[in-house]
């Protein structure tokens, strides 16, 4: 057990406390489990945006790539989400808002047809299946070091929390507790960064920059590292666009304007506090310079170096953004299990109750598939990587062309998926270790020919394209 042990303990419960507290917004709607009513406002939709933008990746994983590799290596996760949401709010925000939507697999199903939704609702549960054991394997991580409990004893009392106020609220328990999860992240963020520039200067900065932390070899030349650089930023520019937690969120917002605010607002405060964690990743390579094992570099540095509570919020911080984007993915994934594919492909109509009981429901599945995952392989980072460049691969394409053009068909939606897909997969084998980035790269542009090649000798879809009333 150590000093950092008790405010975890006191934080855990408080997020409890309020996500089984969401329960009594529910007020027994389906709808209101699953968009929070469509009400939310641009302050709660930015900071629940950034609460699932800045995760263990964005935090953890920034300090100790930094601190292990180069500056380039943790800051492009940031800077690469901060994209995202400007791409986002940019291009998919207000149109998809405005059709009153509740899952993204239901933009395809309207826009697309029913197989079109079978195949992005089977693709994405997969995937965020992985995500949610990524983030589970993080938060069991940080408890079994403050604790002294194993890693599967951690495992457990994680996956319940998350579980059972999840089931509560909904989007709710996302949203209210992302709202204290992640200003606890960003308050301890900005303060460490901070303290750190006013008690050290500039000294360890320039040491770290002498040891070519800096060096922009790992943006510019292939032996270096560049290509799987910029195939992770890109990835996460452009793949996190198909990311079904963030598009909850968009659709939770009151107005298409407002969930595009929401969107802006919340990249510039991911750039924040990914630009924290970079900068004490670069102070770690002086004031933490021995350590084994690179995850071990923040608590290292939250309990040896920062002031106490200082330390403690960053510590608790990186321990709520796993946990609050680990809640909003079990959460919708739940969701689009009931309702897109239990209720589509059911004969007779599923009234609200039910669908409100189901949506709980299939959220017990959804954690113990993650909760045995994250046991199995504890470090499910290359199965992230992969997860991620699958949706890039195969959805990204008939997504922004579903939005945007009148032209796009449900043949031209199918090609495209399948073939990104699978060229996705067969690169993960096929490609040689010096070529590591085309892998992530290539299918999607195999999956953009699919669809052009379908979409110019196929038929015009019949059904128009939502986004009409927006230009095309």
């Amino acid at each position: 057990m150590t000093a950092m042990f008790w405010p975890v303990v006191i934080f855990m419960a408080i997020s409890l406390a309020i996500g089984l507290y969401t329960y009594t917004q529910v007020r027994g709607s389906s709808e209101r489990y699953t968009v929070c009513g469509k009400s939310m406002p641009f302050l709660v939709v930015g900071t629940a945006l950034l609460a699932q933008a800045v995760d263990g990746n964005a935090t953890l994983g920034n300090v100790s790539l930094v601190w292990s590799s180069n500056v380039w290596g943790g800051l492009l996760i940031p800077l690469g989400l901060a994209a995202s949401l400007l791409i986002v709010g940019k291009y998919l925000a207000a149109p998809l808002n405005e059709m009153d939507l509740l899952t993204l697999p239901e933009f395809f199903f309207r826009r697309y047809g029913k197989r079109t939704e079978l195949l992005v609702s089977l693709i994405t549960l997969v995937c965020f299946t992985v995500l949610i054991a990524g983030n589970l394997s993080a938060v069991a991580w940080i408890l079994s070091v403050v604790s002294g409990l194993s890693y599967t004893q951690s495992l457990l009392i994680g996956t319940v929390v998350i579980l059972a106020y999840t089931m509560a609220g909904g989007l709710y328990s996302a949203i209210w507790t992302d709202f204290f999860q992640i200003h606890v992240a960003l308050i301890g963020f900005v303060a460490a960064a901070a303290w750190l520039l006013l008690t050290y200067g500039t000294a360890p900065l320039d040491s770290a920059l002498a040891s070519g932390k800096l060096d922009l070899s790992a943006l510019t030349q292939l032996s270096a590292g560049a290509l799987p650089n910029w195939a992770a930023f890109i990835s996460l520019a452009l793949g996190n666009a198909m990311a079904l937690d963030f598009m909850e969120r968009v659709f939770s917002a009151k107005s298409g304007k407002t969930a595009r605010n929401a969107c802006y607002y919340a990249a510039g405060l991911t750039l924040l506090v990914g630009g924290c964690a970079t900068l004490m990743g670069l102070y770690s390579v002086s004031l933490v310079p021995k350590i084994e094992d690179p995850r071990m570099v923040l608590p290292t540095l939250s309990s040896g170096i920062l002031p106490y509570w200082v330390g403690v919020m960053v510590f608790i911080g990186v321990l709520g953004a796993s946990m609050s984007t680990a809640n909003g993915a079990m959460l919708v994934m739940s969701v689009v299990a009931a309702r897109n594919l239990f209720e589509r492909y059911r004969e007779t109509p599923v009234n609200d109750s039910l669908m409100l009981s189901l949506s709980r429901l299939m959220a017990i599945p959804t954690a113990l598939l993650a909760s045995i995952l994250a046991w199995l392989k504890p470090e499910p980072g290359i199965l992230l990587i992969i997860a991620f460049d699958i949706v890039f691969a195969g959805c990204v394409v008939p997504l922004f062309y579903g939005v945007h053009s009148r032209r796009a068909t449900p043949e031209a939606a199918v090609a495209a998926i399948l073939t990104g897909t699978s060229a996705r997969l067969l690169a993960h084998f096929l490609t040689p270790a010096q070529f590591t980035g085309l892998d992530t790269l290539l299918p999607p542009l195999f999956s953009w020919f699919a669809f052009f090649i379908a979409m110019k000798f196929g038929r015009v879809a019949e059904l128009p394209a939502p986004a009409a009333a927006h230009g095309d």
